[in-house]
């Protein structure tokens, strides 16, 4: 996601379908408090997850 990458393209790189992706995704978003796509990223970053 941070490089820019849909669902179905990290799907693909993972081995796994675009749904597991999504759910993934989502559920990240509850536990970090956060709605959009860039507020995940952006949170990440801040809480040390990504780099």
């Amino acid at each position: 996601m941070a490089a820019g990458k849909t669902a179905a393209e990290i799907g693909d790189i993972l081995g796994i379908s675009h749904i597991t992706v999504n759910t993934h995704i989502a559920n990240a978003k509850a536990r970090l408090g956060v709605f959009k796509d860039t507020a995940l990223v952006a949170a990440a970053l801040r809480n040390g997850i990504i780099r």
